[in-house]
């Protein structure tokens, strides 16, 4: 919470400017900083930034992000650094650039914009507008005295390293003499032993269709997926996360967060939410997240007494057979083989000497922070 607390006091206006090289026709950027919860008002020009990303993220587009900051803590004091172009006020003015984050005051390295990260986020690109991703990190990593954030760099974690995004951020880093460091996260952890293969999970799928009528139910309108989601709920809350106290029904927050996410997603049609059922009773159940070609499986539960049958894999090969143009991402990548996919971090540091003098000066500036709020700044 200390990385946070920082952020109080901010006005939603605080913000700088910085022109964007070799983009002559084109307005300067605008950074500014505001609270997540109190970005409702640019939903417009979120989503239509989100629709040109050089990465698109679910997890940090509004129907995410907003039910996110309204109904779970570790949200709720996130701030969103924002690029605009354009004058305030004007009908061109676009955003370009929205990278959630929390600041990072340390006493003897460069303090750093630190890119806001999860649990719940399976993705840490930020949004930044795909022709000119680099022009917004230059003018994110420009930043001065006088905002919340002192000092010049940048870190984001869980960023696929194949990512469009590496080479912007490469680019910029040499532009500003940065150094661009990419840290891949530790590997996948290898098969667990006695976990399903495909011959096995079509194996369990014949033997649980030989003790009665097994079916692959998905909803298909609003009301079906609200009902079923509550059924995902209430099989999670009776298994082992559910005696262990940890099942998300039993978090007021959680599963308000859940419920709003999944119907702000279902309104277009980016929420996928199928039970597998014997004799019409849910053994498994599925949320996945996303458009059709790269849905991520958010959320499974199954009924403990099917266990020995894999009623989870069974489901998931099901849908894929349902609809095999529609792609299943899960967390967990293979370990090895050309679908794996490799995620980490990537830091951009100031290229400085680290002499006595200079760290005796950064510790009485970051002292100085400590004990008064910065001032707040007019829109601009």
């Amino acid at each position: 919470m200390n990385q946070i607390i920082a952020l109080k006091g901010v006005s939603p206006g605080s913000s700088t400017a910085y022109a964007a090289p070799s983009r002559t026709r084109d307005a300067a950027i605008t950074t500014e900083i505001r609270p997540l919860s109190a970005c409702g008002e640019i939903r417009q020009a979120w989503t239509e930034l989100a629709a040109r990303a050089i990465e698109p993220n679910l997890f940090f587009e509004p129907d995410f992000a907003l039910a996110a900051a309204q109904h779970l803590i570790a949200f709720r004091d996130v701030a969103v650094l924002l690029a605009w172009q354009g004058p305030a006020g004007s009908p061109q003015r676009r955003l370009l650039g929205l990278i959630p984050c929390f600041p990072r005051n340390r006493l003897f390295v460069p303090d750093e914009l630190i890119g806001f990260s999860d649990p719940r986020i399976l993705n840490g690109a930020p949004l930044l507008d795909a022709a000119q991703a680099q022009a917004v990190l230059a003018a994110v990593l420009s930043l001065r005295q006088g905002w919340v954030l002192e000092g010049r760099g940048l870190v984001l974690r869980r960023i696929d390293m194949a990512s469009p995004l590496i080479a912007p951020i490469r680019r910029a880093a040499e532009a500003l003499r940065l150094n661009a460091t990419l840290s891949p996260a530790n590997l996948p952890l290898p098969r667990r032993h006695g976990a399903a293969t495909p011959s096995d999970i079509e194996a369990m799928q014949h033997a649980l269709a030989r003790r009665g009528k097994l079916e692959l139910v998905e909803a298909t309108s609003r009301a079906e997926l609200r009902d079923a989601v509550e059924i995902l709920l209430a099989m999670e809350a009776s298994g082992p996360a559910g005696r262990a106290g940890k099942a998300v029904l039993q978090d007021t927050r959680e599963v308000g967060f859940l419920r709003a996410m999944t119907r702000a997603l279902a309104r277009s049609r980016r929420t996928r939410v199928a039970l597998l059922t014997l004799d019409g009773r849910p053994i498994a159940g599925a949320l996945v997240i996303g458009r059709a070609k790269d849905g991520l499986l958010y959320m499974t539960a199954r009924d403990e007494s099917e266990a020995p049958f894999f009623p989870g894999q069974v489901l998931l090969a099901l849908m894929q057979q349902a609809a095999p143009e529609r792609t299943i991402l899960q967390p967990l990548p293979p370990a090895s083989g050309p679908a794996a996919v490799g995620f980490g971090e990537v830091r951009l540091a100031p290229r400085v000497a680290r002499k006595p003098r200079d760290l005796a000066g950064r510790a009485r500036a970051a002292l100085r922070r400590g004990l008064r709020l910065p001032p707040a700044r007019a829109a601009g």
